[in-house]
């Protein structure tokens, strides 16, 4: 977990602020679109950022950052007809349900009937919401395509960032995590930073892959947010339940592997679905009680997620059951946090 969240490394020239930038409006553009979202993919086959819908239906985005992006204005038209150019072609070849330019720049048609409605934090304005003038900048460079977009499904977006100083940088990024983490009910400590310095070192390598075929599912970008929550954080009572001396060995020597059996969906899975079906059959039973129970009673039948970690015999049960006492105790935050992204 630690790798996967260590600061992407980014140089301050256009084309590497460009692609930073890209990667961190897929990520805001994911979360916007999270309960319906089925894949993601950078550099795709047919725009910047590509979100497959669950219906079959794509919405395609091409991103635009501006080094200065709220002072320098020289470009932004530029900007705007090429991504309109892109945005027609790709919206011809692809099922898309929305088109989107989205940009850093506060002024994005260097308009100043519509700079005011842009100035602020993340913006988001349909065609039909724009004033007449940039509606008509947009008419012109439409005019000129062979196949220009549906203006119906055009949305045209916002989102500050410029400057060195990576607080400042990803200040609105972080901002739109931290409100999708407040959905999920989750108060979980550093976890908005963690997040996303994950996504961004994950769509990075996305955006990396040469076979646009290789996309993010929405299982990926959601399991670090279980691995987190299902640290390591035991009650004072399953410590004694299973010898303070033995315990502590085992955490601080399997600590990555806990954490790396967290990630895989088919043992949480496991996990969860034998334990609802244990429940049902023992609710008479208080809660400790039961769970004791069940992971006496269960914990050989988890051996094989260790098939290949070369763990010994006397090992295996102490850190089984720690893995099955995490992940049923953080089972109600993992219920919320499935049903608030509809996975």
């Amino acid at each position: 977990m630690e790798d996967k969240a260590s600061p992407v490394n980014r140089r301050a020239d256009p084309v590497m602020f460009g692609f930073d930038f890209q990667i961190n409006a897929a990520i805001v553009l994911m979360l916007k679109n999270i309960k319906s979202l089925e894949t993601i993919r950078i550099e795709g086959n047919y725009e910047d950022i590509e979100l497959q819908l669950k219906d079959g239906e794509r919405i395609l985005a091409q991103a635009k950052g501006v080094q200065k992006g709220s002072s320098d204005f020289r470009k932004v038209r530029e900007n705007l007809k090429k991504a309109l150019l892109t945005l027609s072609e790709g919206g011809k070849r692809a099922k898309a349900k929305q088109l989107i330019f989205i940009t850093n720049s506060f002024n994005p048609f260097n308009d100043d009937a519509s700079k005011g409605i842009f100035s602020g934090p993340p913006s988001y304005r349909t065609y039909d919401s724009l004033p007449e003038s940039s509606r008509k900048i947009i008419d012109d460079y439409l005019e000129s395509m062979d196949n220009p977009l549906d203006t119906n499904k055009l949305l045209i977006q916002t989102l500050p960032f410029e400057t060195d100083d990576e607080d400042e940088r990803y200040k609105y990024v972080l901002r739109e995590i931290e409100n999708f983490i407040g959905t999920l009910q989750l108060s979980t400590p550093g976890i908005s930073k963690k997040l996303m310095m994950t996504w961004q070192n994950d769509l990075d390598h996305n955006g990396s892959k040469k076979d646009a075929e290789i996309r993010l599912k929405k299982e990926d970008l959601i399991w670090p947010i279980l691995v987190i929550i299902t640290d390591v954080e035991p009650s004072e009572e399953f410590v004694e339940y299973l010898d303070s001396d033995i315990y502590d060995d085992v955490v601080d020597q399997y600590k990555d592997l806990i954490s790396s059996c967290c990630e895989r969906y088919e043992f949480f899975k496991d996990i969860l679905s034998d334990f609802n079906s244990f429940k049902a059959k023992t609710e008479h039973k208080r809660n400790k009680e039961m769970l004791f129970e069940f992971i006496d009673s269960y914990w050989k039948n988890y051996i094989y997620g260790f098939d290949d970690a070369g763990i010994d015999d006397e090992v295996q049960e102490p850190l089984v059951k720690i893995i099955l006492y995490n992940v049923i105790t953080k089972r109600r935050k993992i219920d919320c946090v499935k049903k608030g992204v509809n996975l």
